[in-house]
């Protein structure tokens, strides 16, 4: 028998510790944490008929601090000052527009990078929001990587409507990783809750799918999500970032165009790339819009289609991401904002919206916190008509 390499012995202690290192993750659907907050909130309305609601990216409460995988930064940990003032902002911001149902990605609760605080309770004792479910998504001891040290990471829901029911639901694992980094990589799982409003139940899923695969992984979770809720029985709302593009056109198409487009899509050109990362960095894989489709054809939208307009004259104004910050520059001295829409809300098709939006910064939905300096992603939000 040939011995064992290092790499495959390393993986072996992992798997027969008594006590893992990274959790496994080994379920299909399970039961997450419910949380309440420890202050006194505002009781909501009874039996409403509609339902203020954001999703939102919040970065790990880093605000605008460029770390060691976005190509524009070297940074891996955040002191505990740096997070709460980020997070005292984000819950301003939150509170400005007073949601009655949250949905976060890249939040944690008790992660090194980000001083061990726990983002999930903050946001619940800094804004009117009462009860919350967390679905961990990456849960490690230690990561290796840069230093990187103890890591909690998931998806939240956060409402102040009661949560009696929370759940995670676990997606496809990358195919294109060696076993070691598999061993510490995340884990995506879909966070769903069921709200009490009183004279009925709704279901809220909260969603963050892969971002660097270079296996369509991300196509697969993307799918999952769709068949998922199309599967869902009571009303519903999705939202959270997609890491995908929408299928709308980036020029005029040509006459008699099958699909409106005629592939004129825009994929690359974003002004926050750059040939060349300050650190260490992810690879961004080709965008695929066209997996977005289907969300439009069955589901209601916060922002339709047609919306959005063709182009970027048009389009920019529904961006939800940037990897490059308002006081940084590119590579050709253009200064970093919003250049793509990356986050999204959908309900069932026979519910409704009203004043939709994309907070990018103040002035809109009555905000006046400048959303581009709290994350690389912009709160999507508006009010969920129940029908």
């Amino acid at each position: 028998m040939r011995p064992l390499t290092l790499l495959s012995c390393l993986v072996a202690l992992l798997l027969s510790s008594c006590e893992w290192v990274a959790d496994p993750m080994n379920f299909s659907r399970e039961e997450v944490p419910r949380f309440r907050a420890k202050v006194e909130h505002p009781a909501p309305p009874q039996n409403p008929s509609s339902l203020k609601v954001m999703a939102w990216n919040v970065k790990y409460g880093a605000c605008r601090v460029d770390f060691w995988f976005d190509f524009w930064g070297d940074r891996v940990q955040l002191s505990a000052t740096e997070v709460n003032d980020c997070l005292s902002k984000v819950a301003q911001l939150v509170k400005e527009y007073d949601p009655d149902v949250l949905l976060t990605s890249e939040i944690e609760a008790g992660s090194k990078r980000s001083a061990y605080v726990d983002m999930v309770q903050f946001l619940l004792d800094n804004t009117n929001l009462r009860y919350a479910a967390y679905a961990s998504t990456w849960d490690a001891r230690y990561v290796p990587s840069e230093g990187l040290g103890r890591i909690n990471l998931g998806n939240a829901i956060h409402s102040r409507y009661p949560i009696v029911k929370a759940e995670r639901i676990r997606q496809a694992d990358r195919t294109d990783q060696d076993p070691l980094t598999a061993t510490f990589y995340i884990k995506r799982a879909i966070a769903r809750a069921e709200l009490d409003l009183g004279d009925r139940a709704v279901a809220v899923y909260a969603v963050h799918t892969e971002a660097y695969d270079q296996d369509g992984t991300k196509q697969k979770q993307i799918a999952q999500i769709h068949e998922l809720v199309k599967a869902e029985p009571l009303p519903f709302l999705l939202g959270g970032d997609f890491n995908e593009l929408p299928p709308v056109c980036d020029e005029k198409a040509d006459a008699g165009s099958p699909d409106g487009c005629d592939g004129k899509l825009r994929l690359a050109g974003f002004l926050d790339e750059r040939a060349s990362a300050k650190g260490t960095a992810f690879e961004q894989p080709p965008y695929t819009p066209s997996v977005m489709k289907r969300f439009y054809d069955d589901f209601n939208p916060f922002i339709p289609l047609a919306r959005y307009g063709v182009g970027d004259a048009q389009q920019r104004q529904y961006f939800t991401h940037s990897v490059l910050g308002p006081d940084s520059k590119n590579d050709e001295g253009v200064p970093g904002f919003w250049n793509r829409t990356l986050d999204y809300l959908f309900v069932r098709k026979t519910d409704g919206w009203r004043d939709t939006d994309v907070i990018q910064g103040p002035g809109r939905l009555g905000v006046t916190q400048d959303a581009i300096r709290l994350s690389d992603h912009a709160p999507v939000a508006g009010t969920w008509e129940l029908r």
